[in-house]
């Protein structure tokens, strides 16, 4: 069958503007009824409004960081990586954040092509919860960082740990807590090989200089370590959180390390 342009042209014309429409609510408020949806099959609240400056503007009234709400902490999404990721998103398409809500300003003309950036914007901010748990190491660090913020008061804890051995400064530790007796409690977060191979040299440095010392690893997936370099650590390491999931089982051996 032979395509044809303009055949295929009206029926695309025809099908977007059945898939796309404009409604007005109870209130006197206008809304734009798409396709575009959140992963429980909510439909993206698109409202449209007069902008203060001319022209129309588009907002979700706050609705995408609700949604977002209901699994995460909404101040802590907001930084670390993913906040800076959502600046990005929100630089690179013209939204604006404001109040929780987000907005888009646009013309008349141009509506039909903001709907579209406006839909693909705030799927990729949503988007942005599929890093909480994914093998992205950068983001692993905030989430680890919000889970102990959680299970330790922050006066207990020092960031960035250099111990008394010589040349402290090669050997950080992610993060020394204090608990009721002398021996400090050093805990590493690990992501990947690279990072389980470090944490088993500054380790192995610690014990050579007799260093008293207690340790709990913890891994992103302690299944996409190598075996061989599993052993290794499990040889001079102490307690190992498998994964952030097994957030009850690092609570336990913190209050038995820390308490």
């Amino acid at each position: 069958m032979a395509l044809d342009r303009d055949a295929l042209r009206r029926l695309l014309c025809e099908r977007l503007c059945q898939e796309v429409d404009v409604e007005q609510r109870p209130d006197g408020e206008f809304m734009l009824r798409t396709h575009f949806e959140f992963p429980d099959g909510d439909s993206y609240p698109f409202y449209l409004a007069e902008a203060p400056s001319g022209g129309l503007r588009l907002s979700d009234r706050g609705h995408t960081l609700m949604h977002i709400s209901y699994e995460h902490d909404v101040d802590s999404f907001l930084d670390g990586t993913r906040g800076m990721l959502m600046e990005r998103i929100t630089s690179e398409t013209g939204l604006v954040r404001e109040d929780g809500a987000f907005h888009l300003e646009t013309s008349a003309e141009r509506l039909s092509e903001a709907i579209f950036t406006f839909g693909q914007a705030l799927t990729r901010i949503y988007d942005l919860t599929l890093l909480s748990r994914s093998n992205v190491g950068s983001t692993f660090y905030d989430d680890l960082a919000d889970c102990l913020s959680g299970l330790v008061d922050a006066e207990r804890i020092q960031r960035d740990y250099q111990p008394e051995v010589p040349n402290a400064e090669a050997y950080p530790v992610d993060y020394r807590i204090k608990g009721q007796s002398d021996v400090p409690l050093f805990l590493y977060g690990v992501p990947n090989r690279d990072k389980a191979r470090l944490t088993t040299i500054m380790l192995s440095y610690f014990h050579l200089h007799k260093l008293q010392f207690e340790s709990i690893i913890v891994f992103e997936d302690q299944a996409e370590i190598p075996r061989a370099d599993l052993a290794r650590l499990s040889d001079v390491g102490g307690d190992m959180i498998s994964s952030l999931d097994a957030t009850d089982d690092l609570a336990r051996k913190l209050e038995q390390r820390a308490a």
